[in-house]
């Protein structure tokens, strides 16, 4: 028999964390699903950790490929009428499938549903105990194009809508779970479950890696400009916007690394694009960090 929920987990040397994820899903109050880990060419011992779960859980083996290339592998051998992605750091709350499903099948227009995060390390210790209700809340295309970031953790989609937009692309090196989600919006409404059912490891990446990402995000915006046939001013004008905090985002992070020239040039950018007294504001802290820095004495040794 068909799960309802086919659960994809890609793991990449995840031996230390990946067993209270996996734990998380046993604990959950809806049981009808099966669970997919793609091994991503790990060299710690994260497959004999698998192991250790025997049939609960369907291991699947490939060359070092990166995340969305083992969410790929997932998804194609899923079989579930709905796909669920957890990263192998996370953690499920106990009611995250159940009230995800019931509200996917309530809600017949939604082709995805998401619900609210929290990253908090002491939130783990209480993972079960939540008893808010949830709100639900649907999202058009517009507002998920304006705040597209969502916890690829907390996302449940239908299976079918993944066969017409296609998967995640694995060109891009950062933002392509953006690029998912905007492809999914583009086909019906994506819900929210206004209810923090997921606990996600507060883990920084790199510096380079942040700021690369940026450069992502406006190449996830252009492929998706390019998509909108129907009110194209409508959509540029948005898109305005967007770019404006992309660029703005990547000025604060440039300036807290202390690179004042290439900080002031995203900022500009941004400046052009919307304006505003935070932007302004940045650009003379940028400036006057960059005078201070100009002004110390240096060392002639």
């Amino acid at each position: 028999m068909t799960a309802a929920v086919s659960i994809i987990i890609p793991a990449y040397n995840s031996a230390a964390f990946i067993g209270k994820a996996i734990d998380s899903i046993l604990g959950q109050s809806f049981s009808d699903y099966q669970i997919i880990v793609v091994d991503d060419g790990s060299n710690d011992n994260t497959v004999e950790v698998l192991q250790a779960y025997g049939e609960t859980i369907t291991i699947i083996s490939q060359a070092n490929g990166g995340a969305s290339k083992a969410r790929n592998t997932g998804i194609q051998a899923a079989t579930g009428e709905f796909v669920a992605f957890l990263d192998s750091d996370d953690l499920w709350r106990s009611q995250k499938l159940e009230l995800q499903v019931k509200a996917m099948r309530e809600n017949n227009d939604w082709v995805a549903c998401y619900s609210e995060t929290s990253y908090k390390a002491d939130e783990e210790q209480g993972l079960t105990k939540d008893k808010q209700n949830a709100t639900l809340v649907a999202k058009n295309l517009e507002q998920v194009f304006l705040h597209p970031y969502l916890v690829t953790s907390s996302f449940m989609v239908k299976r079918e809508t993944l066969s017409q937009v296609g998967l995640f692309d694995e060109r891009l090196e950062t933002a392509e779970d953006i690029d998912l989600y905007l492809r999914v919006a583009e086909h019906g409404i994506i819900g929210q479950v206004q209810k923090s059912l997921v606990w996600k490891a507060d883990i920084e990446g790199s510096l380079g890696s942040l700021l690369s990402s940026y450069q992502d995000n406006l190449t996830v915006v252009d492929a998706f400009l390019a998509r909108q046939k129907a009110k194209p001013e409508r959509w540029r004008s948005l898109a305005k916007k967007v770019k404006a905090k992309i660029y703005l985002d990547w000025g604060k992070d440039l300036l807290w690394n202390k690179q004042i020239l290439s900080a002031l040039n995203k900022l500009f950018k941004s400046l052009l694009l919307k304006g505003g007294s935070t932007v302004i504001w940045l650009m003379v802290k940028a400036l006057l960090k960059g005078g201070i820095e100009f002004l110390k004495p240096r060392n002639k040794n």
